[in-house]
């Protein structure tokens, strides 16, 4: 599913030529891609990027998923893709344990994903070009061999068991709830993609077979490939390894269409743990002319684009009635050329009749009057505008924008097009389209007889859902009246109050300087005793990046954590007292100056990243929110819509799990949500007060700026010395506290455990350590998915993660999954087991020693890599030498020191677990 989201746009970025095409032909190919077709129809699309030595990324296409299955073949597809694995091709060995033997990992060498309309197949060999003989024909015995066996079906049908059980759900039963309704009528929703539990549980491999034998073939498939080859020998070795596979005629695909009717359908979308609140009404239509990139494709895309757009600004403009959050419009492609927009209204509470009745106005509105002059004029500048910016971008695409774009191709089945030549063809069809397109558009959309309202309501609340002839009538009562022209954007002199940014203050002292020139970085001191460590090199893409950090964590004693992140929080879009909070935000837009911000128990940390010119707009916005008072307008809407939240929230799951959880781990819930009392009598000047104590906290700035130090010292005194600070706040780090526990809550609505456990043992911060932990994680993952999922068939989705945090000098470790209630005793003594067995040998430290090697090299010049070691090395040290022993980094992976840390990662002493079980009623629906 693709989708178009009014005012987000993107860059326009698919098309050229060097040849000039014919007068309305599609746009040819980038001149980078090399592509074609095997005499077998097997599409191939090459790309020689070289910026990466050596490396190789294939993906094999087939155009086949879960629509294109039969009645008697549902979730067929997608275990199609789980037994392609157990293929041998006329080997001993399945083609999972070959590519093992390759030395190749599940995940990160090859995987394999399916959706409604597409199966991909994914290799991205480590030692890259030099394999791809074995990734070519690996790829081929995926899609051709079929010789898996009745007794791989059942061992590999416990795991999609697995998969399934994993992926239950709230946000599952919402999605199906949607598409059903979304989708009504067509094969989608009889055909969700992982299938259901009887269906997974009596698939058959005739069934399996039968569906593989109709759609892979090769005349259905298309190969990308990208990586440092020359195309004519890739060319060469694909022939080798497809040239063989035998073409076949490639069935119909309109199943993949929505079928349309005259008729409005009335869908109630609810679930007793989802806060989903709205109501929506959706237009659905067959649109098959906007798809290509003829001139006359793109000029009825862009219409589209222009269309939707326009419509969601004149949705946010028009006031609000009591009941109604939101407006938006959004449109969703399905297929070759059905399409569903939808425009939908945030409630409330129990406001849905109220939403549904400005849901209706609006709409009759937008029929009756269209867009104006000044509608088409904004969206043409912004059209102009990315078309500009994108002829002006020279940089090539990178390695992975390559992938991407070849990606998108073959499952879009469009072609990849130099970003020139199609910024250059949306223009030329811009200077084409007029108020009255928009307009016939939009009266196009909004007269589609089939139509589908979506009322959701949150939790377990009553809400009466409307009839049809109750909505029709509402409609043509609307329809019958004239309605007043929607609210415009307002002119320039009713506009809101330019921003008058404050002088600057008489500049204050950097009253200690030190250089670490090696590393090209310099320490100053402030007078008001904050620090600023200077990294002298540009970020990513030639930007500069600043960070500012500050012991203003939430968690202080004396005052709820709720109301120190609501502070925060409301800070970052807060003012000066009396500074206009519209002027504020149009001005932050304007200059690129908004506030990133990652507030930890112990630290408050504020991100900020621009262009070279934009860095004293940043400091400007920042200085802003470190003296700002909370908005009182901002604060009242903010605080109605938690008190909302509370009232309308269910008791879910999730929300209790985490609560124990925490109770489990730290020994008390740090993290309680605030109630309705508390809230209501929380005031805008509390929080202010609660802001200007975590503000006045002293804060290290951390710049990564290629620049003159000149108009940085100036820049520096005058908005950075000059801030208020106190004393450093004495916020406490969440630490897990020693020994084991476990507890078991038993109010899950789905048949299954989730199981989280976590662990920890104190370790001094090196990045040494720090590399070992990394490395060892990957293993553990490895080691585990083997047993708990191939050697036990137990689970599906499975994670263990652990680090050595440089802040609670702790090796902290978790380890989750999913699984049948009957196996959880079992599965948990076997991940025990094996994590308290984990021993690398030399092969595996040689090979982790020259993978770091490799990745070390493309690290040390990553922008943000260097970045982000520069703060840890500063938080341990106070100076940068990790920039500069970051080249010793592999010799850290001596085989000795990895062993004795792998005992380390998960010590059974500190064990916490929780498990999540089933209700009463959960097993009962089971059975």
């Amino acid at each position: 599913m693709k989708k178009l989201i009014a005012g987000l746009l993107g860059p326009l970025l698919l098309g050229a030529c060097a040849s000039l095409p014919e007068p309305d032909a599609p746009l040819p190919w980038d001149a980078q891609v090399v592509q074609g077709q095997l005499a077998n129809g097997l599409a191939y699309r090459l790309v020689r990027e070289t910026s990466q030595p050596g490396r190789l990324d294939l993906r094999l296409t087939v155009k086949a998923g879960s629509v294109d299955e039969a009645d008697d073949q549902v979730g067929v597809a997608h275990m199609v893709e789980h037994l392609a694995f157990h293929s041998r091709a006329g080997s001993q060995q399945k083609l999972r344990e070959r590519m093992a033997g390759f030395g190749w990992l599940q995940g990160r060498h090859f995987n394999a994903v399916t959706n409604y309309e597409r199966t991909q197949y994914l290799i991205g060999p480590p030692a890259g070009v030099r394999q791809a003989p074995q990734a070519l024909q690996a790829l081929h015995d995926l899609a051709f061999a079929r010789d898996y066996n009745a007794q791989d079906l059942e061992r590999e049908r416990p795991i999609v068991i697995e998969e399934w059980r994993g992926g239950l759900g709230v946000a599952q039963r919402m999605n199906e709830q949607r598409t059903a309704s979304q989708r009504v009528g067509s094969r989608y929703p009889g055909h969700r993609t992982i299938g259901n539990e009887a269906a997974i549980r009596s698939a058959s491999l005739h069934n399996l077979q039968a569906f593989q034998n109709r759609w892979y073939l090769p005349n259905n498939m298309v190969l990308s490939a990208v990586g440092d080859f020359e195309p004519e020998a890739m060319r060469a070795q694909i022939e080798q390894a497809f040239g063989a596979a035998k073409a076949g005629e490639v069935p119909g695909r309109e199943q993949r269409e929505l079928a349309l009717d005259d008729t409005l359908k009335v869908f109630r979308l609810q679930d007793p743990q989802s806060g989903s609140n709205q109501v929506a009404m959706l237009f659905r239509l067959h649109e098959p002319d906007s798809r290509g990139t003829t001139r006359a494709a793109l000029r009825e895309r862009l219409i589209d684009r222009m269309t939707l757009a326009a419509m969601l600004d004149s949705l946010r403009r028009q006031p609000r009635e009591p009941g109604v959050r939101s407006l938006i419009a959004q449109k969703t492609l399905i297929g070759e050329h059905s399409t569903v927009l939808g425009i939908a209204a945030g409630v409330e509470g129990q406001a849905h009749d109220q939403a549904l009745q400005q849901l209706l106005t609006e709409t009759e509105r937008l029929r009756q009057h269209g867009f104006s002059e000044a509608d088409l004029q904004r969206e043409r500048e912004h059209i102009r505008g990315l078309g500009d910016k994108t002829l002006a971008k020279q940089a090539p695409r990178t390695f992975e924008q390559w992938v991407e774009q070849l990606n998108n191709a073959a499952v879009q089945d469009t072609a990849v097009s130099d970003r020139h030549a199609i910024a250059a063809r949306y223009l030329e069809v811009l200077a084409s389209i007029s108020l009255g397109d928009l307009n016939d558009r939009l009266r196009r959309w909004l007269a589609s007889p089939d139509r589908v309202l979506q009322v959701s309501a949150a939790g377990t609340s009553e809400v009466t859902l409307p009839t049809v002839a109750q909505v029709e009538a509402r409609q043509a009562k609307l329809a019958a009246k004239a309605l007043p022209a929607p609210v415009q954007v307002a002119s320039a002199t009713e506009a809101s109050p330019r921003l008058q940014m404050p002088a600057a203050p008489a500049a204050a002292a950097i009253v200690e300087r030190k250089r670490f020139p090696e590393q090209r970085v310099e320490y100053w001191r402030l007078s008001n005793g904050d620090r600023l460590v200077w990294l002298k090199r540009n970020g990513p893409e030639g930007k500069w990046l600043l960070q500012a950090d500050s012991t203003a964590g939430y968690q202080l004693a004396g005052t709820p954590a709720w109301r120190l992140q609501m502070a925060a929080q409301l800070a970052m879009h807060s003012g000066l007292s009396g500074m206009d909070a519209q002027a504020l935000a149009t001005w932050r837009h304007e200059q690129r100056a908004t506030l990133g911000f990652d507030h930890q128990p112990q630290r408050l940390q504020l991100n900020l990243g621009a262009a070279p010119e934009q860095l004293l707009a940043l400091m400007q916005s920042y200085r802003i929110t470190q003296l700002a008072s909370i908005d009182p307008e901002l604060f009242t809407t903010s605080r109605d819509v938690l008190l909302q939240r509370l009232h309308s929230r269910p008791d879910d799951v999730r929300g209790q799990q985490e609560r124990q959880q925490r109770v489990l781990k730290y020994g008390v819930d740090h993290w309680p949500s605030p109630d309705t009392g508390a809230l209501e009598q929380l005031t805008a000047e509390q929080l202010s007060a609660d802001w200007k104590l975590l503000a006045g906290a002293p804060v290290t700035y951390y710049l990564m700026a290629d620049m003159a130090p000149e108009p940085l010292e100036k820049m520096v005194r005058e908005m950075l010395a000059t801030l208020p600070r106190s004393a450093s706040l004495a916020s406490q780090q969440a630490l897990q506290q020693p020994g084991q526990r476990r507890e078991d809550l038993a109010i899950a609505l789905e048949p299954r455990v989730v199981l989280q456990a976590s662990s920890f043992q104190p370790q001094a911060w090196s990045p040494e350590a720090a590399v070992r932990v990394s490395v060892l994680r990957d293993l553990a993952n490895q080691r585990l998915k083997a047993q708990l999922r191939g050697e036990a068939s137990g689970v599906y989705r499975l994670r263990f993660d652990s680090e050595l945090n440089a802040d609670t000098q702790r090796i902290e470790s978790s380890l989750s999954f999913t699984c049948d209630p009957a196996r959880v005793d079992e599965l948990w003594a076997m991940a025990q087991k094996t994590l308290a067995s984990l021993q690398p040998d030399a092969d595996w430290a040689v090979a982790e020693r020259r993978e770091l090697l490799r990745q070390e090299s493309k690290r040390r010049e990553d922008p943000q890599t260097q970045f982000k070691r520069l703060i840890l090395s500063d938080r341990r040290w106070h100076d940068p030498r990790y920039l500069q022993t970051q080249a010793q980094l592999p010799e850290a992976l001596t085989l000795p020191e990895l062993q004795r840390q792998a005992q380390q990662l998960f010590p059974r002493a500190n064990q916490v677990q929780l498990r999540l079980l089933p209700s009463a009623s959960a097993l009962e629906q089971a059975l």
